[in-house]
């Protein structure tokens, strides 16, 4: 984590739904956010949990339908969730998590040669509830080039802001010691986030390794609307990995290097 400090302004929707979420909620939210700029960000979009809504987000500004001011160059996002905060512990867990979620994160990206995920502590330049914590995230664009690479950064985000007891960042030193700590934590843990690495973490690697077959030669708005004549909004690494993505040509390439790979 890196140690300059960034400040955040919320756009309405974003300190609305703050405002108006349960005391109980302890699940990490999103929202893309500019680049910052003399220390500054500001969000664009409005923050949510579900992965396949920035998804959405992207698809949206792509198409013309709504203009928010994402980044396609870059990701920018910020990360943040309600913590007890007149406990130490917990503000020093979730930075803790955080830490987890980026050193999965940047080891894949060691691995593959890209640029590195940074993390930033961000204080919002608006009122807001002393329990919530921000931090600003900005990664390569390869996270943001298709739905299932979104769907995927924001996921493993989720896995390490979830996962409280595992103690993800010590570890994970290298690809195959992610993959044995997540198959570890999958026999471990019944968190919802983890259940989708029990379905598919066996073909995340996968999608990872052939990233240049799958995406490179693409523009983004093949990848995030297709001419599949239908509905987009579900599009992201479950479907891709289930071999369900509306995306035919996608689809139809990944099972292929899915059969390729079975008999390997």
């Amino acid at each position: 984590m890196e140690k300059k400090k960034l400040t955040i302004e919320f756009n309405d929707a974003s300190i609305s739904y703050i405002k108006k979420t349960p005391s109980h909620f302890r699940e990490p939210l999103f929202a893309f956010v500019t680049a910052p700029q003399n220390g500054k960000i500001r969000t664009v979009t409005e923050l949510t949990y579900c992965r396949e809504s920035h998804c959405e987000y992207v698809r949206q500004e792509l198409r013309g339908v709504r203009y928010y001011g994402i980044d396609f160059n870059k990701l920018y996002m910020v990360i943040c969730r309600r913590v007890k905060h007149k406990s130490p512990t917990a503000v020093m867990d979730f930075k803790n998590q955080i830490a987890a979620a980026q050193k999965m994160l940047n080891v894949i990206e060691k691995h593959y040669g890209w640029p590195l995920t940074r993390v930033y502590a961000a204080d919002p330049t608006q009122y807001m509830p002393v329990s919530w914590k921000f931090y600003h995230v900005a990664a390569s664009k390869r996270w943001i080039k298709s739905p299932a690479m979104l769907s995927l950064f924001t996921l493993l985000f989720r896995i390490g802001v979830a996962e409280t007891k595992f103690k993800l960042r010590r570890r994970i030193r290298s690809m195959k010691s992610l993959f044995a700590t997540l198959d570890n934590l999958a026999e471990r843990s019944s968190l919802h986030e983890v259940r989708y690495y029990n379905k598919h973490g066996h073909r995340w690697q996968l999608v990872l390794d052939n990233y240049k077959n799958l995406f490179s030669s693409r523009s983004m708005s093949d990848l995030y609307f297709p001419q599949s004549g239908g509905y987009f909004f579900t599009e992201g690494i479950n479907q891709l990995c289930d071999e369900s993505s509306k995306d035919y040509v996608l689809n139809k390439t990944f099972c292929k290097i899915v059969k390729l790979g079975e008999k390997t």
